[in-house]
């Protein structure tokens, strides 16, 4: 019986450079598509394999996708905790890319699909405003200290600016939304449960491609709102919630907050878990995220059905 093994290239990343495991052998290549492309000549028919490192894998992962190769984007903190049980506590890039190889090899990670331009665009404009709103933020933050008139001044025409530059992406990430008829469907449908606005909404669609498409579970493992046990022997721990991905929870803990105020139904849910089950303030605004999550999944799946949430 003739059995397939999968060769894996497991794939450090920074900003600068890429250091791929290339037959036992760490080698580093730059951070550009030239190379990515050097790496795919080098390597092989491999399995590719990097780590999510907050967009800089993007580049790549995506060119060596469009070229046809099998490529995986692991978390990085399952990665860490296989390396830890491996004994190995040194962390260098080329050490990074060993074990990111070997992790693959125990895993065996799916292949990830390459997203749709429209996607890829949409992902881009709504990590963009992000970014102009923090920087919004720390501006705002830098006024309230301000003494000199001309210090003040400098800040205030750049808060302008950057008003004017998110109210652009705004417009941009729904004229985007429009371009694709499921996206705008998914929209319709999320838009519809009180406490997901415009800005939550896009970012799920974003960072959460696969709304709509999974069970509740898994989309509540995927967006890091679900609680795991903590049991050994006769013991039970609180439960905690780990891992998933960080914009998802920050967008949603703002939604949360506006629906136990806003939103009837999730209201009395936040109330009955603080004021009668005794739950800490933040585990129930935890278990609201978890409720709009579900919910907005449930919108995206069957959007002819409507949500009393």
């Amino acid at each position: 019986m003739n059995t397939e093994v999968t060769v894996y290239c497991g794939i450090d990343v920074s900003k600068e450079h890429l250091d791929a495991r290339i037959n036992g052998k760490t080698i580093r290549f730059s951070n550009t598509v030239k190379g990515a492309g050097r790496i795919m000549d080098r390597a092989g028919e491999v399995h590719f394999v990097f780590e999510s490192t907050g967009g800089y894998e993007r580049m790549a992962a995506w060119m060596m996708m469009a070229a046809g190769k099998r490529v995986s984007i692991v978390n990085p903190g399952r990665v860490r905790h296989f390396a830890l049980s491996m004994g190995q506590l040194a962390k260098t890039d080329s050490i990074d890319a060993r074990i990111i190889t070997e992790f693959a090899g125990e895993a065996k990670p799916e292949p990830a699909q390459k997203p749709s331009k429209l996607q890829r665009t949409l992902t881009a404009l709504v990590d963009r405003r992000q970014q102009l709103v923090d920087m919004r933020t720390a501006e705002t933050n830098r006024l309230d200290t301000a003494g000199d008139p001309i210090y003040r001044k400098l800040i205030n025409r750049h808060l302008k600016w950057m008003e004017k530059e998110i109210s652009h992406l705004e417009k941009e990430i729904q004229t985007t939304i429009a371009q694709d008829e499921k996206m705008t469907e998914k929209v319709q449908s999320i838009r519809r449960i009180k406490g997901l606005g415009t800005v939550c909404t896009s970012t799920l669609l974003a960072h959460l491609p696969e709304i709509g498409t999974l069970s509740r579970q898994e989309i509540a493992a995927l967006a890091g709102v679900a609680p795991y046990n903590r049991d050994s022997g006769k013991t039970s721990f609180r439960r905690h919630i780990c891992g998933g991905r960080k914009r998802l929870r920050a967008c949603l803990y703002m939604a949360a907050v506006c629906a136990i105020r806003h939103n009837d139904h999730m209201k009395k849910f936040y109330t009955r878990l603080v004021e009668e089950n005794h739950r800490p303030p933040k585990v129930a605004l935890v278990a609201v995220m978890r409720k709009l999550l579900i919910a907005a999944n449930s919108a995206a799946k069957n959007p002819e059905f409507v949500l009393v949430v």
